[in-house]
């Protein structure tokens, strides 16, 4: 057998390895699989986990942008302006 078959035998065998392990990782951290095991919807928890963090970032935003729009409008109200730079200026 060449070279090139062994290191395919090896990745193949390194897959499964890895399959199997996260399999036993996933069911630690689970729990054991119901009766039908379904790995790819407990890894989309874990996604959508990660996915919440950037939601959250992006509440934030909005919050903060619409407290800077009501902060304008009322320099707006009393005679200031804002330039691009975000510098006040009084009329």
């Amino acid at each position: 057998m060449t070279a090139e078959g062994w290191w395919l035998i090896g990745g193949a065998a390194a897959l499964v390895i890895f399959v199997f392990a996260e399999g036993r990782r996933q069911a630690r951290r689970y729990g054991p699989p119901s009766a039908r095991p379904n790995l790819l919807g407990v890894g989309m928890l874990e996604v959508q986990r990660h996915l919440q963090a950037d939601r959250h970032v992006e509440v934030l935003q909005k919050l903060n942008k619409a407290e800077q729009e009501a902060v304008e409008e009322q320099d707006v109200g009393a005679g200031r302006s804002t330039d691009k730079d975000r510098s006040v200026k009084e009329h």
